[in-house]
């Protein structure tokens, strides 16, 4: 899309040398005018100026491109910011006046397929020069119109009509709506932003398919259009006034979202039930329902979100794959009733801030045999769940604050999340290549029963591919030395190791001593703070080990040879005694903490490396 630009200059004057060896270098003047034109699609607004030079043909062919794009903040760019801001939005409606009266002036300027407009035009109501550009472009047969005018009530045109445009986009305008449609037979797709109704909206069309309605304040909504696929209204506050809305006659609406909204308690319920196309209900932010039924065998998906007032939700839904609810933090305004009815199809189920008990729960997944991905979050009143399902794939359980004890059976299983308090796992099935996120609260006290307790979770995840630990501080990595000598590593056959420290200054060898304890035989270990800032610390450590320990795991070797392999207090083998190679990136240059010590650390305990390599800095 290209950029109007008041530029360029006029071919012909060329002195007559340059005049031919342009002529005789210039293949592009010879292109049909359609290519020439898609190639300047691809060119960046900052270089419409540039081109003009490249041919002779390039100045005028510009004014005939179908697409008009006017930007202020393109138009101010690398421009001197002097005078007010008033004065510079004044130069910039006086250059979309040129730039249309430039293209006026050929006798043979081609239709347009774009217009827009994108301005802060902060206290103007009305200007000629931009009334008569959006003119120009339903003269010639405009398809889309995209007006952005920023906050500000810029009076509508009076004669806007067009048989042509099928997509009308406005922020920031003064208008009647119901004069709109019917000034635009042609419209399939009207999103309004920020707009001022003038009046009511009820009208009737045969040709709308999309209606987007955004911070618009507005009392009374009737729309009857039979090819109406999508119905998107948001007031844009959270104190919104009454809207009736009604597009029961609307009966091809497939997609349905209402945000911050206020109407009558039975509305919800007549509509889901009438509108037999229905595939996708979005409520968010309705004041005033207390109970919501969708009843409706065709949808889909239903989310609801931060209804204050809802005590209740029933879903009778045959075809419903996704069910997503967001509830208030508020205790005292937590949902406790979620029921499904004949919605065994569901295939992802998000609940966030709801009372819901352990035996709701275990009795919910196990009737819903499609279920592919559960996520709970803020669900404190569960204590000790049981979660068995065949074909589950993604678990999650953030912040359910009161959860002591899981039982997970799940065999599909290939993402697993937590973040929460210390928890005690019955049982962890999942796939071997599950990736696992845990992330604990902080840690009440260091001492050797929190370090127990932490040892037997991550026991639970030793099979998995790869394991993302989210932690406090360094404290929770630092496995006392006797605990060391008498437990063994919880992750012996895990692959890859993240570990994320909310606040690390640096990277200490005592540190990745720890790590190497609690997976003894990586291939890759990632550590790095949680700081988002371009100094943020990072380390990338990358084994590669002697291919004989496979072949010698296999084979029933002699306690002799055993010992031989590996450390005497461990029946497992361990880096020190297989680590080949060893590559190492990271981001701290301190020769205290950094590579040297690391170094050092390596050295004196990989018994069989051979190479030892640093990079400083991530590209």
């Amino acid at each position: 899309m290209l950029q109007e630009d008041e530029g360029g200059g006029d071919c012909s004057l060329l002195p007559p040398m340059k005049k031919r060896r342009e002529e005789e270098m210039d293949p592009i003047s010879d292109l049909p005018d359609p290519i020439v034109h898609h190639i300047m699609s691809f060119l960046p607004t900052k270089d419409l100026k540039k081109i003009s030079i490249l041919s002779k043909r390039f100045f005028f062919l510009w004014t005939s491109y179908p697409v008009i794009d006017f930007d202020e903040s393109t138009f101010n760019f690398n421009r001197p910011s002097q005078g007010t801001s008033a004065s510079r939005t004044d130069e910039f409606l006086d250059h979309i006046h040129n730039s249309i009266r430039l293209r006026r002036s050929r006798m043979d300027y081609t239709a347009i397929s774009e217009f827009r407009v994108n301005a802060d035009l902060k206290g103007i109501s009305v200007d000629h020069r931009l009334d008569s550009a959006i003119s120009f472009a339903l003269e010639n047969g405009v398809k889309l119109i995209d007006l952005n005018l920023g906050f500000t009530t810029y009076q509508f045109p009076v004669s806007f009509a067009s048989r042509s445009i099928n997509v009308l986009r406005l922020t920031g305008l003064k208008l009647d709506v119901c004069s709109l449609i019917l000034s635009c037979p042609s419209l399939k797709t009207l999103s309004l932003t920020s707009c001022e109704i003038l009046r009511d909206i009820e009208f009737y069309s045969q040709t709308l398919r999309e209606i987007e309605l955004h911070c618009c304040v507005v009392e009374f909504i009737k729309i009857k259009a039979p090819k109406l696929h999508s119905f998107s209204f948001d007031s844009g506050t959270k104190d919104p006034k009454p809207c009736k809305i009604d597009v029961l006659q609307c009966q091809n609406i497939v997609y349905f979202s209402l945000n911050n909204v206020v109407n009558d308690l039975d509305w919800v319920e007549e509509h889901t039930s009438t509108l037999g196309k229905l595939k996708t209900f979005i409520l968010n932010g309705c004041q005033d329902i207390e109970h919501i039924h969708v009843w409706n065998e065709k949808v889909e998906r239903v989310e609801i979100g931060n209804c204050p007032l809802l005590t209740s939700i029933s879903v009778m839904a045959h075809s419903l794959e996704s069910f997503e609810y967001k509830g208030s933090t508020d205790d005292d305004h937590m949902i406790s009733n979620i029921s499904f009815i004949a919605s065994r199809s569901i295939k992802d189920l998000y609940i966030e801030n709801a009372v819901i008990t352990d035996e709701w729960l275990e009795t919910l997944v196990s009737t819903l045999c499609c279920l592919e991905s559960l996520r709970l979050k803020g669900c404190n009143s569960l204590k000790n769940i049981v979660v068995l399902h065949e074909k589950l794939r993604i678990l999650e359980l953030v912040n359910c604050l009161d959860l002591k004890e899981a039982e997970i059976d799940t065999p599909q299983l290939v993402s697993f999340v937590y973040f929460g308090n210390m928890i005690e796992f019955e049982k962890m099935v999942t796939r071997s290549i599950c990736t696992a996120t845990l992330s604990l609260k902080p840690w009440i006290s260091y001492n050797n029963e929190s370090f127990y307790g932490w040892r037997k979770l991550l026991s639970f995840f030793g099979h998995c591919k790869a394991l993302k630990l989210i932690c406090n501080c360094e404290k929770e990595l630092m496995m006392p030395e006797d605990l060391r000598e008498k437990l063994l590593p919880p992750l012996y056959d895990l692959q890859c190791l993240e570990v994320e420290i909310k606040s690390l200054e640096r990277i200490e060898t005592d540190v990745v001593d720890s790590l190497l304890w609690f997976s003894p035989l990586p291939n890759t270990i990632s550590l790095f703070s949680a700081s988002s800032s371009r100094s943020q610390l990072q380390m990338i450590m990358k084994f590669a080990y002697d291919e004989t320990i496979k072949e010698e795991e296999e084979k029933d070797v002699e306690e002799e040879d055993k010992k031989k392999l590996c450390c005497k207090s461990k029946p497992v083998k361990c880096w020190r005694h297989n680590l080949r190679r060893l590559d190492i990136q990271t981001t701290d240059v301190s020769p205290k903490y950094g590579s040297l010590k690391l170094e050092k650390y390596f050295l004196t305990n990989a018994m069989m490396l051979e190479s030892l390599s640093f990079k400083i800095g991530f590209n």
